[in-house]
């Protein structure tokens, strides 16, 4: 298996290779804002999530929206469900900005799937913005061959360039917000449940050991596909059903499904991986043949049967660390990698895991009305997955659409059954509960009712800051914050003009006062910031200290209108009698 041989295959013949002629713009269509009418204005539509389910996000696409409208260019805001937004965006490609949280996990190597040019005809987080710039492509890969003060600092230098060229723009990492209740359990972790390991160190002290959550999204019970893109983000539900080889637990890579692994550095990266014995949910036993397969289906889930790979567009960037896997014995797996050091491959350990006996009939290609990824699609990619078979510490119990979703523990998982040889004492004895039962709620206010009249033990998708001040005043419910690595950001489609220049959107970008949002829509709960990665990644110069590198146009919020068009004229676009923003002029 090679699945950057299949990448760049699939961008060869997708674009003749026409995409990778430049060297700091991004992937263009053949329509050009050149070749319009001079007096056709700009018009620009934003997407983004609703409030009902991202407050967060349309506050910043409406202050956006209208700093456009005051500059000239005619701009729309178009709110939709999540699944839709991510259909459009991450897998059809179809938009002109947007504006949402990303689900990162504060890995460096996230920044080469977010950017790397062959992936801009992919589906997914890889490249959804259709940036080409080989310059940062040479970085990107020089980054998986570096490790400590080395790889920091090329790191850094990536971050400068993302701020320099604004193929996306960061604005601002939110805080987690939860309200817990401690009578039935405590442990809580700051900001409630964010990754799947959080519920292993809860502490059951109630008289039941029944375990009630609640959350806003409601895409898990509809749909438990691990590698659906529009459905997934955190896999803080598909991630207590499906094991990696591995986790990163406080920074560190802890063997999982795995109880050991060996790593090697001859002529290439390689390491050895010996399986701890469990089962599927269905009874099967887990074997290296599965983790084989499950490299190969995700590098191309056609297995082969279609003219190009059809890879999978969840995690893909941790595949592309990887050039081969072999089962050795029903045991042992090899795994050869792309990247020469450990701090980069490892990542690689951490894709789920998936059940050859259900996941190879998936492989067939087919056509779904209103898909498109890059001209094709394989059943595995859209299948639901309604009741999901697994290796994790709970197994599937039964959903109701938009309603509820409820998993039991699984007996027979290595935790539960008394292998934890690797793992931290906390997690050691698996899951604290014997049931789970996740709520779908309305609102966050209709989530601190149920947790006021004692009807659940805590949220777990997080609580907006408008909800602060009503947890804070129960003394039956704790109200427990921390810093996300996610964060809150505007993408752009550099396929498009007039997106397709960098001085464009390094423009739109200075229309934006991060400071002023933080204080303003995200009540204070958030931390401004130009950059998608934190210490000690971040460049010192580019630290948050009260004003961006690319400053807003403006004060305190406020636009400063004549300021704001003369920057769009230095960044060569015109304005017509009317003061509408027209065409892209000769500079």
């Amino acid at each position: 298996m090679a699945p950057d041989s299949a990448l760049r295959r699939r961008a060869v013949l997708a674009s003749g290779l026409g995409a990778l002629t430049a060297t700091s713009g991004c992937v263009s269509e053949l329509r050009s804002i050149a070749g319009r009418e001079a007096s056709e204005q700009l018009s620009l539509s934003i997407s983004t999530l609703p409030a009902s389910e991202d407050p967060y996000s349309v506050r910043i696409a409406n202050r956006l929206a209208t700093n456009l409208t005051r500059v000239g260019v005619d701009t729309s805001v178009s709110p939709m469900e999540s699944s839709e937004l991510f259909q459009n965006v991450l897998i059809n490609l179809d938009f002109d900005i947007y504006v949402a949280r990303y689900p990162a996990q504060g890995a460096p190597d996230e920044l080469r799937s977010l950017l790397y040019s062959s992936y801009g005809e992919e589906a997914g987080w890889q490249n959804p913005f259709g940036f080409s710039d080989l310059e940062m492509d040479d970085i990107l890969d020089q980054q998986r061959h570096l490790s400590g003060t080395d790889r920091a600092e090329l790191v850094r230098e990536i971050q400068r360039e993302v701020v320099k060229k604004q193929p996306f723009t960061v604005v601002a990492f939110p805080d987690r917000i939860a309200g817990v209740r401690t009578d039935r359990y405590r442990g809580w972790p700051n900001g409630g449940i964010r990754r799947p390991t959080d519920y292993l160190p809860l502490v059951h002290t109630g008289e039941t050991d029944r375990l009630h959550l609640l959350i806003r999204d409601p895409r898990v019970t509809e749909n438990r596909n691990p590698i659906a893109v529009e459905y997934r983000d955190s896999g803080i539900v598909t991630g207590l059903l499906y094991e990696p080889l591995a986790r990163t637990i406080d920074g560190e890579a802890i063997p999982w499904l795995a109880r050991e692994v060996e790593w090697s550095d001859g002529d290439r990266l390689t390491a050895t991986v010996t399986l701890r014995e469990t089962p599927w949910h269905d009874g099967e036993t887990v074997t290296a043949n599965d983790v084989a397969f499950t490299y190969d289906f995700l590098a191309d889930t056609s297995l082969g049967n279609s003219e190009t790979a059809v890879p999978t567009p969840w995690r893909r960037g941790r595949l592309s660390l990887v050039e081969s896997v072999r089962a050795k014995n029903d045991e042992e797996v090899h795994i050869t990698f792309t990247a020469s050091e450990i701090e980069p491959a490892r990542r690689a350990l951490e894709v789920p895991v998936l059940p050859e006996h259900i996941w190879r009939e998936r492989s067939d290609t087919v056509d779904i009305a209103g898909i498109d990824i890059a001209g094709q699609t394989t059943e595995a990619l859209v299948w639901t997955n309604e009741s999901p078979v697994g290796s994790g510490p709970v197994q599937f119990s039964d959903a109701s659409v938009d309603s509820y979703l409820t998993l039991d523990a699984f007996p027979q998982h290595f935790l539960h059954d008394g292998d934890a040889t690797g793992i931290p004492e906390r997690f050691a004895d698996g899951v604290p509960f014997s049931r789970l039962r996740i709520t779908v709620v309305p609102s966050d206010d209709a989530a601190v009712e149920l947790l006021e009249s004692n009807d659940a033990d805590a949220t777990v998708s997080g609580v907006t800051a408008s909800v602060v001040p009503r947890i804070g005043r129960n003394d039956d419910i704790d109200l427990t914050v921390g810093r996300s690595e996610t964060f809150h950001h505007v993408g752009y489609n550099c396929r498009r003009a007039p997106l397709s220049n960098p001085r464009f959107r390094r423009t739109v970008a200075r229309l934006l006062d991060r400071g002023h949002i933080v204080r303003d829509a995200f009540e204070g709960y958030a931390s401004p910031s130009e950059t998608p990665l934190g210490e000690p990644w971040q460049p010192t110069e580019l630290e948050w200290s009260g004003t961006a590198s690319l400053p807003f146009l403006g004060e305190d919020g406020k636009l400063d209108v004549p300021a704001a068009r003369e920057a769009f004229r230095d960044a060569g676009y015109q304005y017509d009698d009317s003061d509408r923003l027209v065409r892209r002029g000769a500079a």
